[in-house]
């Protein structure tokens, strides 16, 4: 019966986090067709999001966690996504960075790259770039600290990135979804990252672990059409990379071991 499959397929998705249709064909003995009918009526409800091929459990983010919390959270795959990122950052760039624990890495990583422009709501930056000469020229947008994400927001902030024209924006998300894109629980937090994006000639460039994958919070920053580039771990579900690379946005995987 649909119910009794539904019901199966929330226990076995609540229990692994993603499933495949394949797998859920041959366990229950029905149609591929069947049980992808069976998991958009789930993703309907809110339970699921389907991938290329299968679905992803959906987490609702209820609550912020602290700045300080995040930080101790897979400071490996953070790491190497920093690294990785900071790749990507070209000479006499002028680029924005928001908040997060993961941006935060991108800076520690930078080197010394010439004539860089770094305009940043992430107090963290201050630490990470103070022993670096003159390379890299450093704008903290100012505004109102946020201790909860070590960050500025607020209109003092927004009025600073009005006055800039980046090539390339990195940001911190809470949650990536398919179909409601990146979100955040912080209002302001969104505002910022807004911001950024609409200033931005060049790349819209994600840094995000596995973790994040499927969180949804209650503010949208951007859908996910408006994505350049996903900077993540090697954890990521396969599904979900064939999903974002169906939807045109380039996987860049960063390995901790490298």
């Amino acid at each position: 019966m649909p119910a009794e499959r539904q019901e199966y397929i929330v226990t076995l998705i609540q229990q692994k986090k993603a499933v495949r249709v394949s797998a859920l064909s041959e366990v229950l003995g029905v149609s591929e067709i069947t049980i992808r009918r069976d998991l958009e009526k789930l993703e309907e409800q809110g339970i699921l999001e389907r991938t290329h091929g299968g679905a992803i459990l959906t987490q609702r983010m209820r609550q912020e966690p602290l700045y300080v919390q995040k930080e101790r959270i897979e400071i490996e795959a953070k790491r190497a996504i920093g690294k990785t990122a900071a790749g990507l950052v070209g000479e006499g760039e002028t680029i924005f960075i928001n908040s997060g624990s993961t941006t935060r890495q991108i800076f520690s990583h930078l080197g010394r790259i010439p004539k860089l422009r770094v305009i940043t709501s992430n107090a963290g930056a201050i630490a990470e770039l103070c022993n670096r000469e003159e390379s890299i020229e450093l704008i903290v947008v100012g505004g109102t600290y946020r201790w909860q994400s070590n960050s500025f927001v607020g209109p003092l902030a927004l009025a600073t990135i009005a006055q800039i024209n980046a090539s390339k924006t990195f940001l911190g998300v809470d949650g990536i979804s398919v179909p409601r894109g990146l979100t955040t629980p912080i209002q302001d937090e969104a505002e910022i990252a807004r911001a950024m994006i609409a200033q931005t000639h060049g790349s819209i460039i994600v840094v995000a672990d596995h973790t994040k994958i499927g969180v949804v919070a209650e503010f949208v920053t951007c859908p996910l059409k408006q994505v350049t580039t996903l900077v993540t771990d090697t954890a990521l579900d396969d599904d979900w990379r064939e999903s974002l690379a169906h939807d045109g946005i380039g996987i860049v995987v960063a390995n901790a071991e490298s």
